[in-house]
């Protein structure tokens, strides 16, 4: 009997050790196609030191894309393309142009180098979701899933836009009033001398008016970013609300905080670990927010029933519209 229990868990640790090697192995293809374009683009390659770093964020980018992306990736139980589509919203707009909409107003770029990054940087992004939503596909469904829109829709509109402005004013208030401040004691020095920001291209000349339009507008932008993640994942439960709020703090923080601190390899130390901590107590309010806002409740069993009928129905119709 114990060589039994013996062989029985050496099989199931070798299943394990198995399913690791294949999803690393998945992780890191993700990394290297990521990786690709910018680096072609960089320039030649080289044993730099400045050239081997780059070489290290990007796999480093490309690899925690995915890692954070899995569990939505295996929730998305869709077509190949709505499946990219629904991966790339939140994830371009945290880690790219959530970003460049504040450089526009906070940094000394000009509009047009803004722009082209923008839309250079949306190719290794959509890369990234392309092999994302194929080497890691979602769970089996028992039944039919509706569309996202038609799960969204199950909220009235009037519904959505009070919720959604809630938290797009809730946004700037929290930026500017709670964390920032804080922050404020230990990096505020460093966006008032002039020798960083020229090195960051940052500027203290933004009118109050502008930082309120610009957050607030980011906040609305990023609460629309995460409809595709509410969709699938629902309830209203405490337990819910909590894995909800949990996940979204995970993509903010790990695509806006710690990989945006992880390149900027010019800046101080003392600067990078200040604006990581910054951005990660502002994804944890983001998160609070708009899980106890706009998470969707869990369906009933006759909504359920109704819903893959509905499914059904359309599957049907679309088969012989095709035919």
């Amino acid at each position: 009997m114990s060589t039994q229990l013996w062989s029985q868990e050496s099989s199931q640790g070798r299943k394990r050790l198995l399913w690791l090697m294949n999803s690393s192995a998945r992780v890191i293809v993700v990394a290297l196609g990521y990786s690709i374009l910018p680096l072609l683009t960089s320039g030649r390659p080289s044993f730099s030191s400045v050239y081997l770093q780059k070489v290290f964020v990007d796999l480093i980018t490309g690899a925690v894309y995915a890692l954070v992306l899995l569990p939505l990736a295996r929730r998305l139980p869709y077509r190949l393309w709505v499946r990219v589509i629904a991966l790339f919203i939140p994830l371009y707009w945290m880690a790219v142009l959530g970003n460049i909409i504040e450089a526009y107003f906070f940094t000394t770029f000009s509009r047009v180098t803004l722009t082209v990054g923008a839309i250079f940087l949306a190719f290794p992004t959509v890369i990234a979701c392309l092999l994302i939503a194929w080497l890691f596909p979602a769970y089996k469904q028992e039944q039919p899933v509706p569309g996202i829109w038609q799960t969204l829709r199950q909220r009235p509109l009037l519904s959505w836009i009070w919720r959604i402005a809630v938290v797009s004013l809730l946004y700037p208030i929290f930026l500017q009033y709670v964390f920032g401040a804080l922050t404020n004691l230990f990096i505020g020095q460093y966006y008032h001398d002039p020798a960083f920001m020229a090195q960051s291209h940052t500027t203290a000349n933004v009118p109050d008016a502008i930082f309120w339009l610009d957050e607030t507008l980011r906040g609305l932008l990023f609460a629309l970013s995460l409809l595709p993640v509410l969709a699938v994942m629902r309830g209203r439960t405490w337990p819910k609300i909590l894995y909800t709020a949990l996940y979204i703090v995970l993509l903010d923080a790990a695509f806006e905080a710690w990989l945006s601190m992880l390149s900027q390899t010019a800046f101080a130390m003392a600067v990078r670990i200040g604006e990581a901590l910054d951005l990660t107590g502002d994804a944890l309010a983001r998160g609070i927010f708009i899980a106890l806002f706009l998470a969707l409740p869990m369906l009933t069993n006759k909504q359920q029933q109704d819903q893959a009928t509905s499914v059904k129905q359309a599957q049907v119709t679309e088969g012989n519209d095709l035919a």
